[in-house]
């Protein structure tokens, strides 16, 4: 009985153990960002760690950029941010989490594709569903009223 309780005890000191690192580690991540800026510093980005877009800050210099052009620079700058907040991730979970910090950057990270430059999408494919407006019937004509003593008759009279 007294080995079965030890085991449990150890079970359970094991399990503190591990909810301290992962609420450790949460904290951690909670505050970790990355931010990059172009050359002329007219675009800044900070992302988070998932490589979220958490500001965008572009200068007035940014606008003297055609369209694509800023683009390409948002999208650098996007690119240098995440690589730079997953760096820190790394730099962050390693020391918690020792061997298994490989484990969790695979399972963190996302692998997706990056964009290069493209034609916007269609208008139409960024405006909200259609909606649908209310189909109006015209009223009813009113029918002539029969003497000009109701509301309906002349309001100016000349009485003769």
């Amino acid at each position: 009985m007294a080995d079965q309780e030890a085991k449990l005890d150890a079970a359970i000191r094991s399990f503190q153990e591990q909810a301290a690192k992962a609420a450790e580690l949460k904290d951690k991540i909670a505050g970790l960002r990355g931010s990059a800026r172009n050359a002329d510093g007219s675009v800044t980005v900070t992302v988070a760690p998932s490589g979220a877009l958490l500001g965008l800050q572009l200068s007035p210099k940014a606008m003297n950029r055609t369209h694509t052009a800023l683009q390409q620079e948002i999208l650098t700058a996007i690119r240098e941010a995440t690589q730079q907040a997953a760096a820190a991730m790394q730099q962050t979970v390693q020391p918690i989490l020792g061997d298994r910090a490989e484990q969790f950057k695979e399972a963190f990270n996302a692998h997706v594709e990056p964009l290069g430059p493209s034609a916007p999408p269609p208008a139409e494919s960024l405006a909200g569903p259609a909606v649908q407006q209310p189909v109006r019937t015209p009223r009813p004509a009113r029918p002539a009223p029969a003497d000009d003593d109701d509301f309906g008759g002349p309001i100016l009279r000349r009485d003769s």
